[in-house]
């Protein structure tokens, strides 16, 4: 018992002094964890827990508190100690900008995209602040009354106990290290994990890997992971992506031969969903043009599209439709791997002596157009038209017509549209389409928002006609993706899938089951002739397989869940990944 007594007082006294000559940066430290781990929650329950409803509340108690602890330990070893809110306010940024993404796009923001500062627009910004809620602003309130405690009582007294000190540092990492070895141990125990460290390995998906071992050990993973490069393929491997093309059903023969030298133009719809082609209310329909095309006898229309995108969201459909391969499951392909020599529909129709051309209403560095247009192999590639700040879809296809009818035939151009990206504010010149009953205010905006951008493809298409182009080209509508708007249970509303419409086509086909984005790359080769090209892409040609089901980047099977092409719709994401990230393509010269 004297013994006890003793380390107490060796241990105890000098611990208490510790507090008692530090009590202010204590206090400091404590309402910077009060601020950190209110964003944090609103994180939590904006993200994970809709995602995971069985989700440990408990559990996320003590995560957040650790990470908040993590996140504000460097205030015990810096000199000017205010700095800490540098880190604060980066991790509110964070946590904010995460559960905006997840409004829109039902997934975590990946780290990659914080570095896409070319991306960053008065459009960029307006669609994040149009998902803001009044939750989001209450989870800053801790951390803008922590600005004002310190300035106004703290900061003199903080900084004049500005001594070093690295124990609560461990003492923190140790409590976190110690916290998440008792989850592995129980998980281990009830057969959920097999091995220690599978807890933090194994994993569906980013949200997942936040609900199981925090933020910090999220951002831990990733850091790790994005600083280790991917091997080479080894010979085994190689093998292994030949053997499954293998399987593949080989074909060179062309189905449309009339199309053989016809120009393509293809029109890739920003946040196109589906349902809105055939859909009019009050005597106006929400697509007039693109409803024209549908009921032509002269094309192809597929309005169940499953959306495939990942982080890349527009500039991986953009890369889908033009390479036939799937985006990857965490980052961009067109900013991490835009230096490679891919298999490309251009290059394709370049072999037939085609000009290929890429017009987009974005600058040339958004989604980084001009390095990815140049290894998708387009030969030009136009950006913003004469350096406009802001360039609407119908000065697009003005300008697109001006440049086709000075081009050479056979040519290949994709416009990509812009102006029906979100947010959906109160549309300049309202129609009917305003007044749709039983619709939330944002789904009617976003149909006006249609109803423009297809009055524009419309005007496109006359143009075409007047100046004798329309006969010789093929256009094809693709939805880059789709567009989560306010829930609405309006019958036939559906805001999952997207469309592919081609017009003068050269046959008339309906797809009425379900297709992959990843389709669209073969069934385009399909259309114009150019099975020669012995790249397919890891979808199939619609007009040659019974495509019934997509399967999605968490694997995850839409449609018909028996399809026989579904293991293989499974293993092209792996095959894909393994593509672009680990030497199968030469880099670009």
């Amino acid at each position: 018992m004297e013994i006890v007594n003793s380390l107490k007082r060796k241990v105890g006294k000098p611990i208490l002094s510790f507090f008692e000559k530090n009590i202010y940066t204590w206090a400091f430290f404590i309402l910077l964890v009060i601020s950190v781990a209110s964003v944090i929650w609103l994180l939590y329950m904006q993200v994970v827990r809709p995602t995971n409803m069985v989700s440990s509340v408990p559990n996320h108690v003590i995560k957040t508190l650790i990470d908040a602890m993590i996140l504000m330990s460097p205030l015990f070893v810096l000199k000017k100690r205010g700095l800490i809110f540098i880190v604060l306010v980066l991790v509110d940024l964070f946590c904010l900008s995460a559960v905006w993404y997840y409004r829109n796009y039902l997934d975590i923001i990946p780290f990659s995209s914080f570095l896409l500062v070319e991306n960053v627009s008065p459009l960029l910004l307006d669609s994040a602040l149009a998902s803001a809620r009044w939750v989001d602003w209450l989870a800053l309130l801790p951390t803008v009354l922590t600005a004002v405690v310190y300035k106004l009582f703290l900061q003199k007294r903080v900084l004049a106990e500005r001594k070093r000190l690295w124990w609560p540092i461990a003492a923190i990492v140790g409590i976190a290290v110690a916290f998440y070895a008792m989850l592995s141990v129980r998980d281990i125990k009830s057969g959920q994990y097999t091995a220690f460290i599978d807890r933090f390995m194994t994993y569906p998906n980013n949200i997942l890997y936040i609900d199981n071992n925090g933020l910090c050990g999220y951002t831990l993973y990733q850091l790790v992971t994005g600083l280790i490069p991917e091997p080479e393929l080894s010979d085994e491997e190689r093998a292994k992506i030949d053997s499954f093309f293998d399987d593949y059903t080989c074909y060179t023969d062309n189905l449309i031969q009339g199309n053989n030298r016809k120009n393509l133009v293809l029109i890739i719809v920003e946040s196109l969903n589906s349902w809105v082609i055939g859909q009019q209310f009050g005597g106006v329909e929400v697509t007039p043009c693109l409803n024209r095309i549908a009921n032509d006898s002269n094309s192809i229309v597929a309005v169940h599209v499953f959306p495939q995108v990942k982080d890349g969201r527009s500039s991986d459909g953009q890369f889908m439709f033009n390479t036939g391969l799937l985006p990857l499951q965490s980052g961009a392909v067109a900013t991490r791997y835009a230096n490679l020599d891919y298999y490309s529909i251009a290059k394709a129709l370049k072999q037939k002596n085609y000009t290929a051309v890429s017009m987009t209403v974005d600058c040339n560095n958004y989604w980084n157009q001009a390095e990815a247009s140049e290894a998708y192999g387009y030969d030009h590639n136009w950006d913003r038209l004469n350096g406009a700040e802001v360039v609407p879809d119908s000065l697009l296809m003005v300008r697109a017509i001006e440049q086709i009818k000075t081009e050479k035939v056979p040519f290949f151009y994709q416009l990509i549209t812009g102006s029906s990206h979100k947010p959906y504010n109160t549309p300049t010149r309202p129609t009917a389409l305003s007044n749709a009953e039983g619709f939330p205010t944002e789904v009617r905006n976003y149909m006006e928002v249609m109803h423009y951008t297809d009055r524009c493809i419309g005007a496109f298409i006359d143009s075409l006609r007047v100046n004798g182009l329309y006969e010789n080209t093929v256009i094809a509508i693709a939805s880059d993706h789709n567009q989560l708007l306010e829930p609405c249970s309006v019958p036939g509303y559906n805001d999952i899938e997207v469309a592919f419409i081609v017009a003068n086509a050269g046959l008339k086909y309906t797809h009425k089951s379900v297709m992959g984005q990843i389709d669209i790359y073969p069934t385009l080769l399909d259309v114009m002739g150019c099975n020669e090209y012995l790249w397919k892409g890891l979808g199939h040609s619609i007009l040659r397989s019974s495509v019934c089901s997509a399967v999605g980047w968490n694997k995850a099977v839409y449609g018909t869940p028996d399809d026989s092409l579904v293991p293989q719709q499974i293993e092209a994401w792996d095959i894909s990944r393994q593509m672009i990230t680990r030497g199968y393509f030469t880099i670009k010269r």
